[in-house]
């Protein structure tokens, strides 16, 4: 008789599946294990906690290395709010074991050749999933504008940053943004019918849609628990976050603005006037 798995509490898979995707707290997650639930806010059962202390730290790196995040769940493991990871945990166990509710995901149909539209999803730097529609020809374009884009990201951070720290106005106050993510343009399906892509579009984003709804009512519900002191800081690390963001993008467009890819000169296959004229070659043969 095959051997049943032993299901992982949640507050366990919550802690693995973010430090799949975070390596910040990958690491912070090796290294003091339980201690590393309370920087997301997430309340482990002495049991947890027992089953967590006791797993040996290779099992742990190989059990994080095999573990997968939903695309569409991600954004959610990428942050700090545990109750926003818990209901994540919800939404990937019904992609798994069911299909999708009415109007939601529909088969992809299969590509036949160049069709004219693209639906494809994007990812910002935040780790946030967007869908959208475009011909072939603008999707190519969005996709070179993304790896340009890629090319300056973490400069773009870099320069932030320096501009933060030398501001007297903060002095003493960390930069609050991470690192920001490669943005991401991935093809998700082709059509040659543009009602059938539209169709397709809509249906995607109304799963899009459910998923963030359930994870903004999970963060009100986490608020929602907060003392008052909590709430303010809550309120003062958002808006030092946005600040910090708000610079970031300046300085990304700036960038941006400044990489401008210069067209060579036309190569002149007629006489090059910037050379003097060279004397004609001496003449060969016998001499008079």
């Amino acid at each position: 008789m095959a051997e049943r798995s032993v299901p992982v509490p949640r507050g366990i898979e919550v802690l693995v599946k973010k430090a799949a995707v975070d390596a910040e707290f990958h690491a912070l997650l090796l290294e003091r294990r339980a201690e590393a639930a309370q920087e997301i806010g997430l309340a482990l059962d002495p049991a947890e906690v027992a089953m967590l202390n006791g797993i040996p730290a290779s099992l742990l790196e190989g059990i994080i290395a095999r573990t997968t995040v939903s695309p569409m769940s991600r954004a959610a493991f990428l942050g700090k709010a545990a109750a926003v990871m818990l209901a994540a945990l919800g939404t990937d166990l019904a992609i798994a074991e069911g299909p999708p509710p009415p109007g939601g995901i529909a088969p992809d149909e299969p590509r036949t050749g160049r069709e004219r539209f693209v639906l494809y999803k994007e990812t910002n730097y935040k780790g946030e999933e967007s869908i959208a529609l475009l011909e072939s020809d603008a999707y190519a374009k969005r996709s070179t504008e993304i790896a340009k884009t890629n090319r300056v990201l973490r400069q773009a951070y870099v320069a932030a940053k320096k501009t933060w720290d030398g501001d007297e106005a903060r002095k003493g106050t960390q930069f609050p943004m991470r690192m920001p993510a490669l943005l991401q343009c991935n093809r998700v399906a082709s059509y040659n019918d543009r009602e059938r892509a539209e169709e397709m579009l809509k249906r995607r984003q109304e799963d899009l849609d459910r998923k963030a709804e359930a994870a903004r009512k999970a963060e009100e519900r986490r608020l929602a628990g907060l003392s008052e002191a909590g709430l303010a800081r809550e309120k003062e690390r958002a808006a030092l976050l946005k600040a910090a963001e708000a610079l970031f993008e300046k300085e990304l467009q700036r960038l941006l603005a400044a990489t401008t890819i210069e067209t060579p000169p036309p190569i002149s296959r007629g006489v090059s006037m910037d050379r003097p004229p060279t004397a004609p070659p001496a003449a060969t043969g016998i001499r008079p």
